[in-house]
């Protein structure tokens, strides 16, 4: 190749080396309106419109829908217990907030639809999905998140007397004292517990268990943007069930069901 053609050739190639660089550039920075930022399209110089007072997306439930209920009337406005308010408002000049966990009242105890076992199973899945990370499969609290350093949420099952006390609720050594002064054991609620109320966790009504899901607790994130609201019952549906099946007696099991559980022969079909 003679060097005329060496040269023609470099130059057609940092020609078009150019033409994408330029190319790339120019995709990258198009012009484009950004949401209320100053422009000249509408009068109030804004690029769009706000939105009119009402507006709903498509899908959107109205707030008293019973898969956005929750809250007791008494849990829309909770009432402090005496415990709290010596402890954190002597005084009296303020109140705890909606969807406070001062009694067990402020809570439905009633799902807003019945539980199929399809609900269950899909509560199942979504459980495995977003929660068993941290919770554990079967809810211990003892999850891959876990073993990692994060922190150890909350047992969902009570253990029994003499266990060992609840010390993610604070960061105090472990001493004699402390453990007196925390009286708080595996398996409670630790929100019941900031506000002086000690209830295990396997006797919170289900709605507290819904609305923990949906706002999130402690360094427990919110899952509501990523779960719809009957997904979460379903969740919270298939806590319960966990719950239930780790304190059973076994009693009022069919023995064809206990049989093929424990692997000790076929089970008939159960009717």
């Amino acid at each position: 190749m003679s060097q005329f053609l060496k040269m023609k050739s470099l130059t057609v190639a940092i020609l078009l080396a150019s033409a994408v660089t330029g190319c790339q550039q120019k995709m990258a920075e198009q012009p484009a309106a950004r949401p209320y930022e100053p422009h000249s399209l509408f009068p109030n110089k804004q690029s769009a419109r706000f939105l009119e007072p009402g507006t709903v997306h498509i899908g959107q439930l109205p707030t008293d829908d019973p898969l956005l209920t929750w809250l007791t009337p008494k849990g829309k406005s909770p009432s402090a217990t005496p415990e709290w308010k010596a402890a954190v408002d002597p005084n009296g000049q303020s109140a705890p907030s909606a969807g406070a966990p001062t009694e067990v009242a402020n809570f439905v105890d009633e799902f807003p639809f019945d539980m199929t076992e399809d609900d269950l199973k899909r509560g199942q899945q979504r459980y495995n999905i977003y929660c068993a990370v941290c919770h554990g499969a079967a809810g211990h609290g003892n999850g891959k998140i876990v073993e990692r350093g994060y922190l150890r949420p909350p047992s969902y099952h009570t253990d029994p007397e003499g266990k060992a006390f609840d010390w993610s609720t604070g960061h105090a050594p472990k001493t004699e004292e402390r453990t007196k002064e925390l009286e708080l054991k595996l398996g409670y609620s630790r929100g019941f517990y900031r506000y002086k109320v000690q209830v295990p966790l396997k006797d919170v009504p289900i709605g507290y268990i819904y609305q923990v899901i949906t706002w999130g607790y402690g360094g427990m994130p919110q899952i509501a943007s990523q779960v719809p609201p009957a997904d979460r019952w379903r969740i919270a549906a298939y806590i319960r069930a966990l719950q239930l099946s780790q304190n059973s007696a076994g009693t009022g099991v069919p023995a064809d069901v206990t049989a093929a559980a424990k692997n000790t022969g076929p089970a008939a079909p159960h009717k």
